[in-house]
């Protein structure tokens, strides 16, 4: 089972390999949005792995859509197979002038 680390936020376990980012945050008692309950169309479950990122899941066309930057996968769609270390991505807040 890979070892999973929020570093953000101090959390870290061994989960199934396979289930999403977005369930391992879930299951760690991670702090993650998730406006969508996980099915891609909202990308608030925004994470960047800083370690071992050649274990997630390759990047889905949903993904690309949203040009989050380098590094930055959607929760609900990067698939982990092996040891990561994640943080979760804040997205900022609308500024209506």
């Amino acid at each position: 089972m890979p070892k999973v680390v929020f570093l953000d936020q101090g959390l870290r376990g061994d989960l199934p390999e396979g289930i999403t980012a977005l369930e391992a945050a879930h299951r760690l008692g991670a702090r993650i949005s998730s406006i969508c309950g996980g099915a891609g169309t909202c990308s608030t479950c925004r994470v960047e792995c800083v370690v071992n990122p050649q274990n997630l899941s390759p990047m889905e066309p949903l993904e690309d859509a949203y040009d989050m930057g380098p590094g930055v996968r959607l929760g609900c769609q990067a698939r982990i197979h092996g040891d990561v270390g994640l943080r979760t991505v804040k997205i900022p807040r609308a500024v209506l002038s």
